[in-house]
């Protein structure tokens, strides 16, 4: 039965999350081509500050990507669950764990894609804006070449050791953090309808209480670390000839933290849904 929500559901979410992707690769590539414009060499004022202009819009619409499927997934998950269309969803015949793990995996799953859309976007880009400021300049490109290969070379210095696993623990942290956000997000939503007068504000405030607790627990267990690390100068000294150790101990820690506070919150939702529910 899990398998059939988790279908109806991404065939009833897709399109808002795609289309919000879509304009943000438009926009990345008109902001890319504007350098092959030959604006930025215009005396008048306007024409430089029009592609300046464009390269904040792209920068707004990264952050509006990440933000607009978050409150798109989020009014999604209220109105579902705990407003006229509540009524029909709780009378499906699943058990809350399916009803909740549906929810969970559906916008843990966009939150990812919507991360990793943005790194396209930001390849795609730079990639548009280097092959547009070749073609108006020859020697640009191979300056571009000269700099990789001296790039290359300080690759073999001790700071890029261990790269390959600071790129796992970056990566396993993402996912970590796609599910953990969407925890956060549904178990303030459902903390906020005990609320009952101000139930939007209840979410609101469950978030940023919720948050806190976490970036405490953070920095509990963070703190500790770094006193060692001032004290214990051959551990200091460790990670001085390979700083991504540092990294990847640290998103590997956080990861381990948000993973734990996702179990957490998750069954907390499960226990405030099936026993707290109050529709309106």
């Amino acid at each position: 039965m899990l398998g059939k929500l988790l279908k109806h559901e991404w065939k009833t979410v897709w399109k808002v999350p795609v289309l919000l992707i879509a304009i943000l690769m438009v926009i990345s590539v008109m902001a890319g081509l504007t350098f092959a414009l030959p604006i930025w060499d215009s005396e008048w004022i306007g024409l430089p500050l029009s592609g300046v202009m464009m390269i904040i819009v792209y920068y707004i619409a990264l952050i509006a990507v990440g933000i607009g499927i978050t409150i798109y997934f989020a009014v999604r998950y209220y109105r579902n669950m705990f407003t006229d269309e509540g009524y029909l969803t709780h009378t499906l015949p699943v058990t809350t764990h399916q009803l909740l793990l549906n929810k969970v995996i559906t916008m843990s799953a966009w939150n990812l894609i919507g991360v990793v859309a943005v790194g396209v976007s930001l390849v795609l880009f730079f990639g548009i804006m280097f092959l547009s400021l070749a073609s108006k300049n020859s020697s640009f490109a191979r300056d571009f070449v000269e700099a990789l290969s001296e790039l290359k070379e300080i690759g073999n210095y001790p700071f890029f050791r261990g790269f390959g696993s600071f790129l796992v623990s970056m990566m396993f942290m993402m996912a970590v953090s796609s599910v953990s956000g969407s925890m956060i997000l549904i178990a303030s939503i459902n903390l906020g309808q005990m609320v009952h007068k101000h139930r939007v504000l209840g979410s609101i405030g469950a978030y940023f209480a919720i948050s806190t607790v976490i970036q405490g627990i953070n920095m509990a267990i963070m703190f500790p670390l770094m006193m060692k690390m001032t004290i214990d100068n051959e551990l200091l000294y460790s990670f001085e000839e390979s700083p991504l150790a540092l990294y990847t101990m640290f998103y590997t820690i956080v990861s381990v933290v948000y993973a734990a506070i996702a179990v957490g919150l998750y069954f907390l939702s499960e226990y405030l849904i099936r026993k707290k529910l109050e529709l309106e």
